[in-house]
């Protein structure tokens, strides 16, 4: 993440679900313990709904979530649509199916706001399942995302509809050549010539950088660590979700920190640790641009190329069934770039079992997932750095 600007983005939703059981007063102004467990539970009733479209892509269902007759309510569901087309459209060219996608909702706070309106402050985890169908034998893979949201609700003819949502979208970049219309999803597109990655990794721990310890610390504090169910940072940190973004502080902390892959830091790049947290560091550290100029002028880290998804993934005409993302180790770097604007950097920290390249990040949290996926816009530019 740049961070220069911030990466939050305003998506302002009319979501409707009907609960007829339950019964709040014309005008509320406090809300006891049932009343906020009867909210929580509509909330997650209209995350499954969208969930679940995700995979059915069943319109129909999704469509009775929104308040259409508004124009956000409308602009919200069409993008809702364009989520989903791009996720089909990127898992088609992958060769890839998914199974099952359940999104847990962690309500954190649910307050009161006047006449029929409430602000929710909640955690929304995903946890997808993929397989490759075509392979003999069938593995399934797992990644995560959470996002965090700041709902409001209005209560309007009975029912409680989503009347804002901030929150950052993992697939945003990538929507661009989406239309929200209801009519069947673009036809999907060829199985790209991705090849299949089969070597084995050096993780042996060096004097410079430890691959195994930085690939755990990015595990432990990714935020949405599906498998052993810690959402969490590591609190010793500064947290720039929301003022800037996160995810270059988090790449510095997985190659940095003495529990992290331990690399060397010097006057440039360096954290100044406060022993009661929230530790502040350096702009090579928390700057996009600043990191990535950092790493290749230190020698410390090397460009092995940058380019667009399909110049990185897919072999080119002098290549025999290799692609420059073969040459990436686990412990090493993307960088993402709109335009010249670096936006966002992520740690390879897994391959599934195709051996394409899963990766951690912070801000929108990531937990092994797909190095490219949410970044398919043509503007989008990766940069793929190895860690000497």
């Amino acid at each position: 993440m740049n961070f220069k600007k911030p990466f939050f983005v305003i998506f302002m939703f009319f979501l409707c679900f009907a609960k007829s059981d339950i019964a709040f007063a014309a005008n509320i102004n406090f809300l006891d313990d049932n009343d906020k467990t009867e909210l929580a539970e509509v909330v997650k009733k209209i995350y499954e709904v969208k969930t679940n479209c995700l995979t059915s892509e069943n319109f129909f269902e999704l469509a009775a979530c929104y308040d259409k007759s508004s124009r956000n309510g409308t602009w919200a569901f069409e993008h809702e649509i364009k989520r989903v087309k791009y996720l089909n459209k990127w898992a088609s060219e992958r060769g890839i199916k998914f199974t099952k996608i359940n999104s847990l909702v962690k309500v954190k706070k649910i307050t009161a706001k006047g006449n029929n309106h409430i602000r929710i402050n909640l955690d929304e985890i995903y946890t997808f399942n993929y397989i490759y169908p075509k392979d003999t034998n069938i593995t399934i893979n797992t990644f995560g995302t959470k996002l965090r949201h700041t709902v409001s609700l209005v209560k309007k003819a009975d029912l409680w509809k989503i009347e804002s949502d901030w929150y950052t979208d993992c697939f945003e970049d990538a929507l661009s050549n989406y239309t929200g219309s209801t009519e069947k999803i673009e036809s999907k597109s060829d199985i790209l010539n991705i090849p299949y990655i089969s070597k084995s990794f050096d993780l042996n721990i060096s004097e410079r950088y430890d691959r195994m310890k930085a690939i755990e610390y990015a595990d432990k504090y990714c935020g949405a660590n599906i498998e052993g169910s810690i959402y969490t940072y590591n609190n010793k940190y500064r947290d720039f979700t929301g003022i800037g973004g996160d995810c270059t502080n988090f790449a510095s902390q997985v190659l940095g920190d003495k529990d992290g892959g331990m690399l060397k830091t010097d006057g440039t790049w360096y954290c100044n640790y406060s022993k009661y947290g929230n530790s502040q560091g350096s702009s090579a550290w928390v700057n996009a641009d600043g990191f990535k100029n950092y790493l290749i002028y230190s020698g410390k880290g090397m460009l092995l190329k940058k380019g667009t998804f399909l110049q990185l993934a897919v072999p080119q005409n002098n290549e025999i069934n290799e692609s420059i993302v073969q040459k990436l180790n686990l412990g090493d770097l993307v960088c993402y770039a709109k335009k010249s604007d670096m936006n966002h950097f992520a740690i390879i920290t897994a391959w599934d079992s195709h051996g394409y390249p899963l990766v951690n990040s912070h801000t929108t949290d990531r937990y092994h997932v797909p190095w490219d996926l949410g970044w398919g816009d043509k503007d989008i530019t990766f940069y793929l750095i190895h860690i000497r």
